[in-house]
């Protein structure tokens, strides 16, 4: 990925890493795009106005979403754009400053995010560990929908199984 975002906007792409519960890799995914929602221009704008409530990422969450997309019927892009919340929400891990770094050194255009998730982070058992979707979120709580949704990923169903560990990697440019 370059240092310019496609449309002159920001834009973003992840990678996805499964490990199983022994350690060993699954599978590794292939870079894909990621959708950058409306709510990103709401926390850039909390942030140049440098308020403190919402003005940094916090949380990344994943969510099972709807099963009728397996079968490729996915809501557009468009409606995705202005959504403020997952689909279904199942777990969320807070973000550290540790989990976003700069690309290319320091104060580029360029973040990258790492988050892993186990099953042992998403609540519900094997009914909540198939995952459909992931977005980032400024701002919030630990409560799910909370905070401001500034990309969201409709993927691939993932089916975690207990001890697996999923490992994932967001670049957004701006």
């Amino acid at each position: 990925m370059d240092d310019q975002p496609i449309d002159g906007g920001p834009s973003g792409q992840y990678r996805d890493v499964l490990v199983d519960a022994a350690g060993r890799q699954m599978w590794c995914r292939d870079w894909q795009q990621n959708l950058i929602v409306d709510g990103l221009r709401r926390l850039l704008a909390a942030l140049v106005k440098g308020d403190p409530q919402g003005a940094r990422l916090a949380y990344w969450a994943v969510g099972t979403g709807d099963p009728s997309w397996d079968t490729g019927t996915v809501p557009p892009e468009a409606a995705r754009r202005t959504r403020s919340q997952l689909y279904t929400e199942t777990a969320r891990q807070a973000l550290t400053g540790g989990q976003i770094t700069y690309l290319g050194g320091v104060f580029t255009n360029r973040l990258e995010i790492t988050a892993q998730f186990t099953t042992a982070d998403i609540p519900g058992g094997p009914a909540a560990w198939s995952l459909r979707e992931f977005g980032v979120f400024g701002g919030g709580t630990a409560a799910a929908n909370s905070g401001v949704l500034i990309n969201h990923r409709i993927h691939p169903r993932i089916d975690m199984q207990a001890g697996f560990s999923l490992q994932r990697t967001l670049r957004l440019t701006f």
